[in-house]
């Protein structure tokens, strides 16, 4: 995964009643500060304009037990202002025990007493099925009566219940009409929704800079859902120049009311050093406590944190932990992040099973490199009944949607013909999608596609210049392609030392082929000083890698002593391990070993072994050697027929030396008829 894992989610607006953080159905302050206007002459004036001034100075001092008292008082002597803000208390549990049922008995005296703020309290109460059992349509009721006296919050509400659709026939046109309402009485909550209407163009056309001017609006008035809105709007530059500074800050009010996203995304931002200084243990703060509140990505980020030991000891059990809480709750991130750890045992023991099980929920949500994984686990069979068919449904799910690494498995199932029907063309095509990508397997394959004309018309140029762009991206293989093609010139002007160059950066990443090839340039002073002794050295590490090319080659350095201390024995070992791997130049050699006794004892029985299985592959010198085998005769018994026989198709296909020995058979007398 990236360094960019869970970005801040925007395309999700969320739209609910005004939440518990609401200063109540009318506030405090403007209970208390009205009440003198309010209360006229009568009706225990003294004792109400006592409580409200010991009320005011009770908020001022955040003493909501006092401020609960002195309500009671008022609501007790008839205030029915005073009713609502006790109902609000209780709601949100300042200053007494939180009771719903208790608010919406006190909302109801107050809303039998006309009170808009009261009567939209119900509504929320309804909506919400606290205190009482949810009802959309009353909520839709007790709503609408608060809208209809320009209560705004009445007709906040009433655009929430026409965007759901409960209990009244849902309808963006009435929603956004009540919001805007509300919103141009100063509705923080409905600013907010058109903001995020805006922003997604849902029942609008979309609007970036309506979506910021509503979110600013909101998060001006201390919308802690907004303020991380306007974060987000910060951070993607949508609407306004591109600021992740403004974002951070942003996000660091929303956070500090609580907002969950806004944590995670601070924490983000100072794990990634955007807006603020990188400061992993900040980091952590921000995240865990999100996190331990159950917010997913936080607990993904967390989890992702103690994986990579950024900002607290590094440890995969707790890294392992944190994805699973996120994973459960759908977060397909995460659920790619448990498949890995199944999948490499890390944090929990290796489980295959449990691996694919975890990958495939984060592939059937959509998640593309988990569909891309998916693949992999079909083609390999892991925690699966392989099964190249799905292997490639799932690598082309994933390549439709613009995974480079799917396209590139994709066009090589085309090429192979496994899963789906060989095809050049398509294999071309995806691979080109891959390679535009920057994918430096599929960049690799297209190479190979052009140098071998499949699919596309042939091109050396074409082939060196994918192989280069693979190899500049560490490409091992397209590395030691690109060192072979300077070596011999072919799509690109010779050049031995290019060659020695890019031979070597993939001989050391242990590839046996560019081991073998860079010991070829050693042994002959070929773009670097001869050195038999480094070619012997890198023919022996990929002759240890079962490279038939060095185990011949190595063989013979050792036949010759150069490079190596001469031994004849070790010759015949190396060249038995090639000629078994059907290595014909190999073959050859050992067949000749065995034949004189050279490093292995003399066996003719062997020499006609491995001299028949080398003219199988159409060696003329193995043709030629068995005739001369044969004549000389198999542990001292001549054969002219067999003789005469590999001496004919030596000499068919051009061996002067078979058509001396047939002359000479023929003038001895040893080549009859029967024979021709």
């Amino acid at each position: 995964m990236s360094n960019n894992d869970w970005a801040p989610k925007v395309d999700t607006p969320v739209y609910s009643p005004p939440t518990s953080r609401r200063r109540g159905v009318l506030t405090v302050v403007l209970v208390l500060l009205a009440a003198f206007v309010l209360l006229g002459p009568g009706r225990n004036y003294y004792v109400q304009w006592s409580a409200a001034q010991k009320g005011a100075a009770a908020l001022q001092a955040k003493d909501y037990a006092e401020v609960f008292r002195q309500m009671k008082i008022m609501a007790d002597a008839g205030n029915v202002d005073a009713k609502g803000q006790l109902g609000a208390l209780y709601w949100r549990g300042e200053g007494v025990a939180q009771n719903d049922s208790q608010a919406v008995y006190w909302w109801k005296k107050s809303a039998d007493g006309g009170n808009a703020e009261a009567i939209a309290a119900l509504g929320q109460a309804y909506l919400m099925g606290r205190g009482v059992e949810k009802d959309s349509r009353l909520a839709e009721s007790f709503s609408r009566k608060a809208a209809d006296k320009d209560n705004m919050n009445g007709q906040y509400q009433l655009g929430v219940l026409y965007w759901q659709g409960q209990g009244v026939a849902q309808s963006y046109e009435q929603a956004l009409y009540w919001w805007r309402k509300a919103a141009d009485q100063g509705s923080g909550e409905a600013e907010y929704s058109l903001g995020q209407v805006y922003l997604n163009g849902q029942g609008v056309e979309r609007n970036d800079q309506l979506a910021l001017k509503f979110s600013r609006q909101s998060a001006d008035k201390g919308n802690a859902n907004a303020q991380y809105a306007l974060g987000v709007l910060y951070a993607q530059g949508r609407g306004v120049a591109q600021s992740f500074e403004q974002a951070a800050s942003w996000w660091r009010k929303a956070a500090d009311q609580g907002s969950l996203e806004a944590a995670f995304c601070l924490g983000r931002a100072y794990y990634l050093h955007q807006g603020v200084k990188k400061d992993d243990q900040a980091a952590i703060v921000w995240v865990r406590k999100a996190a331990d509140l159950g917010e997913p990505n936080a607990q993904a980020l967390l989890g992702t944190l103690y994986s990579r030991g950024h900002g607290v000891e590094q440890d995969d059990r707790l890294a392992f932990g944190w994805w699973m809480k996120a994973a459960t709750t759908g977060l397909t991130e995460a659920q790619y992040a448990v498949a890995a750890a199944y999948g490499q045992g890390k944090g929990t023991p290796r489980d295959d099973g449990q691996a694919f099980a975890w990958m495939s929920k984060a592939a059937n949500q959509g998640f593309v490199f988990a569909q891309s994984n998916l693949g992999g686990y079909y083609s390999m069979g892991q925690g699966v009944e392989k099964s190249a068919g799905q292997a490639v449904y799932w690598w082309r799910k994933a390549a439709e949607a613009g995974n480079a690494e799917a396209g590139a498995n994709l066009a090589r199932a085309y090429s192979l013909g496994e899963g789906v029907g060989r095809d050049d063309a398509l294999a071309a095509t995806w691979a080109q999608k891959a390679s535009d990508g920057r994918n430096a397997d599929a960049q690799y394959m297209l190479g190979i596609l052009y140098s071998q004309g499949r699919g596309v018309a042939q091109d050396n140029d074409l082939a060196f210049r994918w192989w280069m762009k693979a190899a500049v991206q560490g490409h091992v293989v397209a590395q030691y392609n690109v060192g072979v093609v300077y070596r011999d010139g072919q799509g690109v002007g010779k050049d031995e030392r290019q060659a020695f160059e890019w031979l070597s950066k993939a001989a050391d990443k242990d590839n046996d082929l560019a081991q073998f090839a860079l010991g070829g340039l050693y042994w002959d002073g070929l773009g670097v000083t001869k050195d038999p002794v480094q070619a012997a050295r890198l023919w022996r590490k990929a002759a240890d890698q079962s490279n038939a090319f060095a185990q011949k080659a190595l063989g013979t350095a050792y036949s010759e002593g150069v490079g190596v201390a001469q031994s004849s024995a070790d010759a015949a070992g190396w060249w038995l391990k090639a000629a078994r791997q059907g290595n014909v130049d190999a073959q050859l050699a050992l067949a000749y070993a065995s034949a004189n006794g050279v490093g292995i004892a003399r066996d003719d029985k062997a020499a006609e072994s491995w001299w028949l299985e080398a003219a199988k592959a159409g060696s003329v010198d193995a043709e030629f050697s068995l005739g001369s085998l044969y004549y000389r005769g198999v542990d001292g018994k001549p054969n002219y027929k067999e003789a005469a026989k590999w001496f004919f198709k030596a000499a068919g296909h051009g061996s002067s030396g078979a058509k001396t020995y047939l002359d000479l058979m023929k003038e001895n007398g040893q080549l009859d008829s029967k024979m021709l």
